[in-house]
């Protein structure tokens, strides 16, 4: 039921309990001042209405569960359109863009065996250690491939990326 018609419900129960609660014969006093249900009623809901969606919203907000980001398991095959996906990674870096393979596997089955970003531990002196022996012109495809691994967390999609023609050349540099 909406509030509309819960209100009208409530009314009339105010109402109808007033008219029988009335005795049939006048009382003889009667008291000097009576106060309608109405002017009490009203307000008394109105101010219970809103009181009880202020908690509503207070106990959301302070739950700390709404602040928890899931992170989306994209190891399915519709999550990931790999033709929009290299299309994407073209547009940005250029049509010489490339992975090292061995690199975004290593690091999308690291990423799949944590479960879950708070538990992975990125090992940061290997991975610069890693790029800087790469070669100068592929330093930053290196990165790429850390990134993806890492985010994507999908051995799959890496595995496609270089099936795609989009693995380095001198792969054998960059060994993960």
């Amino acid at each position: 039921m909406n509030n509309r018609g819960l209100f009208c419900l409530l009314f009339f129960f105010v109402q109808l309990s007033v008219l029988l609660d009335r005795p049939l014969t006048t009382a003889a006093q009667e008291p000097a001042f009576e106060l309608p249900v109405e002017l009490v009623g009203f307000p008394v809901i109105i101010v219970a209405v809103r009181l009880s969606n202020f908690v509503k919203k207070l106990a959301y907000s302070l739950n700390p569960n709404t602040y928890r980001r899931t992170r989306r398991d994209i190891s399915s095959d519709e999550m990931i359109n790999m033709i929009e996906a290299e299309k994407r990674l073209v547009s940005e870096l250029g049509e010489n863009v490339c992975i090292y393979p061995k690199v975004c596997l290593h690091h999308a089955e690291k990423g799949v065996r944590s479960n879950g970003r708070q538990q992975m531990v990125i090992d940061w002196d290997e991975v610069f250690s890693k790029y800087k022996t790469s070669p100068e012109k592929h330093k930053e495809f290196y990165l790429l491939s850390v990134f993806l691994g890492d985010f994507i967390q999908s051995p799959k999609f890496c595995n496609q990326l270089a099936k795609r023609g989009r693995a380095c050349k001198d792969e054998q540099s960059a060994k993960h």
